[in-house]
């Protein structure tokens, strides 16, 4: 018996009231936050047997001159950015950039064209903060630049980010040549 997530919270919502509703929701992501801390700490301390989080759900690869990573969760937005989230996402994108280098040699652009697209499971919190801008953007930048370009300014990168929702939360981030791109101002 296969049930969709979208029909499980529509049930969920007609049995609560919506303030017990957002209060669960938001409880759900306060001890999110507090799980990636423990797993953080014990990864970095020594206590894990030496599988860490981040290799599981990201993947990096790279192909003509344009690497590739695949993060397995949703980008989250800046009102939901911790410092256990935000360490979490470093985390992730230095494991999938690391895996892209283990498949090739990592390209370093004089400027780069970064293209982040973000795919969302529909929920019922989620369509008041799936705003494009409100994404942790600059926390992808931050932890790509030194590695695939020398700073993020507009001489050295230019970015793109868009949205969709899916059945699994994913963000897919491309790293190419900006004089690849074929569209001129």
């Amino acid at each position: 018996m296969n049930i969709s997530l979208d029909a499980t919270l529509k049930g969920l919502e007609n049995k609560i009231n919506a303030g017990d509703f957002l209060k669960a929701y938001q409880q759900a992501l306060r001890l999110r936050n507090q799980l990636l801390g423990v797993l953080h700490d014990q990864e970095e301390f020594g206590v894990s047997d030496g599988l860490k989080l981040a290799d599981m759900l990201s993947d990096g690869n790279t192909e003509s001159a344009t690497v590739t990573l695949t993060i397995y969760e949703p980008l989250p937005s800046m009102k939901e950015l911790t410092s256990a989230l935000s360490l979490h996402w470093t985390d992730l994108i230095h494991a999938a950039i690391r895996q892209a280098a283990n498949k090739g040699k990592l390209p370093r652009f004089v400027k780069a064209l970064v293209w982040i697209e973000v795919t969302t499971p529909k929920g019922t919190n989620n369509r008041q903060l799936w705003d494009t801008s409100n994404r942790a953007i600059n926390l992808i930048i931050n932890n790509l630049k030194g590695i695939f370009f020398a700073d993020d300014n507009l001489e050295h990168m230019a970015f793109g980010v868009a949205g969709r929702w899916g059945e699994e939360g994913k963000t897919v981030i491309q790293i190419r040549s900006f004089d690849a791109f074929p569209m001129r101002i």
